[in-house]
């Protein structure tokens, strides 16, 4: 889901950035004459979350010397896009870097997805619960976009959206919880998968509250 549209969503949160733009001008047209001038940037090859956060795409391609660097910089780099809480974003950001490679684009992947269906929940009458079980449905059907494919354009908007974090964290924890206590008995064994994303989500939510203690520390 993430890696195929990965440029396009990394110009695009270099265009929102620009106070500067037109309302006029269309992404497509902005996608056509961006520029950034990677002569003078303060950034470097290190994989830090300060480093990262605020990198551009052409950045990334300038400083990365390698394709394996250049397309974990930018898994990483959306990671730090999910969400303006910086706490929040860091510890999503911590969890991709301390995972393989494909380990961490499929974590992005399915966060997206619950940012797609927690928005979806909220501006419609579907339930969040009816929302993860078509989702989990999906996955374990192999229905899921092909990485050459691309994803739809409500989703890359949604991508950018901001969101509530520890309401968000909290809403899908306890989706995925409640929803493995339904399952659990069912003959579709959906159930250990709920179980899989509730422990994710509160291993998430540890990192958050740590990132946040640390920094109410300094201050």
């Amino acid at each position: 889901m993430i890696t195929s549209n990965i440029n396009e969503l990394l110009i695009k949160a270099n265009i929102q950035k620009d106070k500067t733009q037109k309302s006029e001008t269309t992404f497509l047209d902005e996608v056509k004459n961006i520029s950034v001038n990677t002569q003078n940037s303060s950034k470097t090859n290190s994989f830090s979350f300060e480093n990262i956060d605020g990198i551009t795409l052409e950045e990334i391609d300038s400083i990365f010397t390698n394709d394996k660097d250049k397309e974990l910089a930018k898994n990483l780099r959306i990671a730090t896009l999910f969400t303006e809480d910086k706490n929040l974003a860091k510890a999503m950001f911590n969890t991709v870097l301390g995972h393989p490679f494909s380990l961490g684009t499929t974590f992005l992947s399915n966060m997206y997805d619950d940012k797609h269906n927690y928005f979806k929940s909220i501006n419609s009458s579907t339930k969040l619960s009816d929302l993860l079980y078509e989702t989990i449905v999906n996955k374990t059907s192999n229905q899921r976009l092909k990485p050459t494919e691309v994803i739809s354009q409500e989703k890359l908007d949604e991508i950018l959206l901001s969101v509530q974090s520890f309401d968000f964290l909290d809403t899908l924890s306890n989706s995925y919880k409640n929803s493995y206590e339904k399952y659990k008995d069912d003959e579709e064994d959906y159930s250990f998968l709920y179980n899989d994303f509730n422990l994710q989500y509160e291993q998430l939510i540890e990192k958050y509250k740590e990132i946040n203690n640390q920094n109410l520390r300094f201050v």
